[in-house]
């Protein structure tokens, strides 16, 4: 009688940190919300957008639910950097209503999900 051997298909690789905030402001720009957050840990945290942390992908939905609906609202990334595999500083403008505000954007990426995203906006 032969033994069960462990499956030998390569295992599917996460995506690169770069790969993972350019499908976030993919999503974002596409104003597709369930995209947008399951771009994001389950436990995220996100700092600079709100008064407060944001914790969480239902925070994230919360958040951004009713933002998405702004049909002009998009963000533009000028400048990325990798740090490493996980950490990316982006430089961007979060353009709504004409108006672009501009920010760096640090994410930590591992997994293929954002863990941790900090805005500081100019």
């Amino acid at each position: 009688m032969s033994t069960p051997t462990a499956s030998t298909a390569p295992a599917i690789p996460a995506l690169s940190a770069l790969e993972t905030v350019s499908a976030q402001v993919a999503a974002f720009n596409a104003h597709d919300l369930e995209a947008f957050v399951a771009t994001y840990a389950e436990d995220a945290v996100v700092v600079g957008v709100a008064a407060e942390p944001i914790v969480g992908r239902e925070a994230l939905r919360a958040f951004y639910g009713e933002r998405l609906t702004h049909p002009d609202l998009r963000c533009e990334i000028d400048a990325t950097t990798l740090f490493g595999d996980r950490w990316v500083v982006a430089r961007e403008s979060v353009i709504r209503d004409g108006v672009a505000t501009e920010t760096i954007a640090t994410f930590d990426v591992r997994d293929g999900v954002i863990r941790r995203a900090s805005m500081l906006k100019g």
